[in-house]
């Protein structure tokens, strides 16, 4: 009788890893807003439409990447956070699983736009189901960039299973509320099909909780 063990293929364990981490387009909104703040981002623009099924962008000006760190970060497994083991017990970051662009590039097309302050021209992926499809230089803003439409365009069965627009919208709102009175510091910025729907400035957190409620 022939093994019947074997190893999946990278694409399909990305995909299972991404079910767990991403569950709806909140979810990719809660990582990336995480990834943002752990940059020192001082303005974070959150630009959906169609409640984040079609399309999610995430800009910040926070500290961008290295063409290296730009590529590393789509592995599973790979953060700046932590170093060793004992970094586990004292974690002072948002996203420290290494498992956020990682998941969201293998349900989604995603494209990353990154640089840092000392670089001339910034790193540009364009990234399909797990797979770099381009990477090239680029234009950019120093800071990040994820730009993220057709989420679970190849997951058919976790895409049938979102909710309505106003449900998803929701959600959306509760992450984003989350991180908007946790940093009154951080400039958040929300569209929604083209329309304006926070323009949080930094200030004191009862600022802050005024403007959103």
């Amino acid at each position: 009788m022939p093994d019947i063990i074997r190893l999946l293929p990278d694409s399909i364990a990305n995909q299972i890893a991404a079910g767990e981490v991403i569950q709806r387009p909140a979810s990719v909104i809660k990582e990336l807003l995480d990834n943002a703040v752990d940059a020192g981002a001082t303005e974070i623009n959150v630009i959906i439409k169609d409640a984040g099924k079609t399309l999610i962008h995430i800009q910040d000006n926070g500290s961008g990447m290295s063409p290296t760190d730009a590529r590393m970060s789509l592995e599973r497994h790979a953060t700046s956070k932590l170093r060793k083991a004992e970094d586990l017990f004292d974690i002072r970051t948002m996203g420290f699983r290494g498992e956020a662009l990682a998941s969201i590039a293998a349900i989604a097309h995603t494209e990353i736009r990154t640089r840092r302050a000392e670089d001339t021209i910034g790193t540009r992926l364009m990234v399909e189901a797990s797979v770099v499809q381009v990477q090239e230089g680029c234009q950019c803003p120093v800071g990040t960039s994820v730009i993220v439409r057709n989420l679970f365009y190849n997951v058919p069965a976790r895409r049938k299973f979102l909710k309505s627009d106003p449900v998803e919208m929701r959600h959306i709102l509760d992450e984003f509320h989350h991180l908007a009175l946790a940093f009154e510091n951080i400039c958040f910025k929300l569209y929604h099909n083209e329309e304006e729907i926070y323009n949080l400035q930094p200030g004191t957190l009862k600022t802050r909780i005024m403007g959103i409620f």
